[in-house]
């Protein structure tokens, strides 16, 4: 059972680790929640939501949380039962963030003053203010990518394009997890249970959903910058692929030109056309013919020059 418990004069802040049968118990013998609820809370979301109920409201977050190990970003989920003297938080641990917050504010009497000295509004909008911030760092992590990107943009490699395409996938994948911030953020600003409301609540999430809105526009933003590189990229690599198919047409019109002459040497030779031009030899007929190929391969790629084409 990972649960830890902070308690203050009128509030009660309950976190639970990845959630056993023992956590369940817990919850279901001290609280009153509806049953599909804790079938949220086992199983792994894919989107936000917020239910609102008599007593209490249930929200379901994710956050971007970057595996350094694979380079790419995941959802991190919170979840999250907010009532009259109580919030429970459930998640994975894997955002430190959440994780730190909970230990100082269990260790440490001003900390603890501070996120729950009001109700539970306040401090779920103080964990939702910490858990947007430490989204920050992730954010100016793919800047820097894209600023790389766009110098790199030029070097037709597999290697350009794979991090192109990974920095395009960490960008969906963020955009996927903002998507609905919005939504729930207006609802708690404007929401008007008491548990819920505090002294400029609507202010404070309203400056969240202005956050909310910062990251969702930087997002379009490099949405925008990668799909132009790869363009790009995806232009001149094309303009590669022509350029070499142009030339490889040439030289097989060149090699065919050469080998057409090639075989009318052959038939010269045995019809002794060297006769009927005043040849001594073999090595004369040689010189010609091949003299003949020179002047003759050297105005195809003339014309070709003319043209263009080379």
């Amino acid at each position: 059972m990972a649960t830890k418990i902070i308690h203050t004069k009128n509030l009660r802040w309950v976190d639970i680790v990845n959630p056993d049968n023992e956590d369940l118990l817990y919850l279901k013998n001290n609280f009153k929640f509806h049953p599909l609820d804790f079938e949220d809370i086992v199983a792994t979301s894919t989107r936000t939501k917020i239910d609102e109920y008599d007593a209490y409201h249930f929200i379901i977050l994710l956050f971007p949380y970057f595996n350094t190990e694979l380079q790419e970003i995941r959802p991190a989920e919170v979840d999250f039962f907010v009532g009259k003297d109580y919030l429970i938080t459930i998640h994975d641990g894997s955002m430190k963030t959440l994780s730190n917050l909970i230990k100082n504010v269990a260790a440490y009497d001003n900390v603890r003053t501070e996120y729950m000295g009001l109700n539970a509004g306040f401090l779920l909008f103080s964990i939702l203010e910490l858990l947007f911030k430490r989204s920050f760092p992730i954010l100016d992590k793919i800047n820097k990518e894209i600023a790389q990107a766009g110098k790199e943009a030029f070097e037709l490699d597999l290697i350009t394009l794979h991090k192109l395409a990974k920095l395009k996938r960490n960008i969906i994948m963020y955009r996927r997890i903002m998507k609905m911030h919005k939504f729930i953020l207006t609802k708690l600003a404007y929401n008007k249970r008491e548990y819920m409301m505090f002294r400029d609540s609507k202010v404070y999430f309203q400056n969240l959903i202005e956050t909310a809105e910062n990251i969702w526009d930087v997002l379009a933003s490099d949405k925008e910058s990668v799909e132009s590189f790869e363009d790009t990229n995806q232009s001149l690599a094309s303009h590669n692929i022509n350029r070499v198919l142009q030339i490889l047409t040439i030289l097989s019109v060149v090699i065919a030109t050469v080998t057409m002459i090639t075989d009318i040497m052959i038939f010269f030779e045995r019809v002794n056309i060297e006769k009927y031009l005043g040849l001594t030899s073999d090595l004369q007929l040689v010189i010609l013919v091949t003299a003949v190929q020179f002047l003759i391969v050297g105005g195809m790629l003339l014309l070709f020059r003319r043209k263009r084409w080379l």
